[in-house]
């Protein structure tokens, strides 16, 4: 049975690296994918440089890694020093050119230093900045902290001497918000695709409502907004205070100048 998992991820990964846009149409048909699986197959593209913060166990980071190939790169953030083990094992498995994944022990926020994450009984994907009330955080939940180094992205990017970034795939348990504005020269240089996670439950820890990012985006020249359909689709967002519903939304920001070939195809 291990052979033909292994099997089955490095065909998978072949697939999506070889013909991007055929795998990206049978997962849409597929009924069983993750939406956001879904979404960044039909998002990244060959060559392009991604930042992936908050990659948790990497299994989207390994796709994104198949889709940019040899000739792109993707810079993951994930703090958890166990997550990153996992996440370097999932790349392993799972990725055709691992070795164009910069892997960086880090959670992301406004500034450079150092900070706590909270994990809820070993649940790894809710870890947080902040503790919460929700998911895996109910009353009794056992919390472990960990003193975790905190990476603003605009020193990274400039560290790195990047000249161009076309997706940020962020998923950080509302401090979506503290990380952008760590990121507010790279925004505004290099406007890359945006595809996160919007949660009030999770964003109100960080004392803010979900339409602040949007907002926030909006200051940085983002003019064109969708929400993330059940299927990996794309729908327009009317209003930045439909996502205070205390809902979880994923939101797509981008330039409608810059990106509208990429995103148009998705809209439904």
């Amino acid at each position: 049975m291990r052979i033909l998992h292994v099997a089955r991820l490095w065909g998978e990964a072949l697939f999506a690296q070889r013909m991007p846009s055929i795998y990206h149409g049978i997962l849409k048909l597929w009924g069983r994918s993750n939406s956001i699986k879904v979404l960044l197959a039909g998002l990244v593209r060959r060559g392009d440089v991604v930042f992936d913060v908050g990659a948790n166990r990497g299994i989207l980071t390994s796709l994104m890694s198949n889709l940019v190939g040899a000739d792109g790169r993707v810079h993951a953030f994930e703090p958890s020093p166990d997550t990153c083990r996992l996440l370097r094992v999932t790349l392993v498995e799972r990725a055709r050119h691992p070795e164009n994944v910069v892997v960086n022990a880090s959670a992301v926020g406004t500034e450079d230093g150092v900070g706590t994450l909270y994990t809820p009984q070993q649940d790894h994907g809710q870890a947080s900045l902040r503790t919460h009330d929700t998911g895996s955080w109910s009353a009794h939940a056992s919390v472990r902290s960990d003193e975790v180094a905190v990476t603003r992205l605009d020193t990274y990017s400039a560290a790195q001497a990047q000249s161009r970034i076309d997706l940020v795939k962020m998923d950080v348990e509302g401090a979506e918000l503290p990380a952008l504005r760590g990121f507010a020269a790279g925004l505004r240089s290099f406007h890359p695709i945006i595809v996160c996670e919007l949660c009030g439950a999770w964003t109100r820890a960080f004392g803010y409502e979900p339409s602040a990012v949007i907002e926030e985006l909006k200051g940085a020249g983002y003019d064109s907004f969708h929400l993330v359909t059940d299927r990996g689709g794309l729908r327009a967002l009317t209003s930045s205070h439909l996502v205070n519903d205390g809902e979880s939304h994923d939101l797509v920001a981008s330039v409608e100048g810059a990106h509208a070939s990429r995103v148009r195809r998705l809209v439904r």
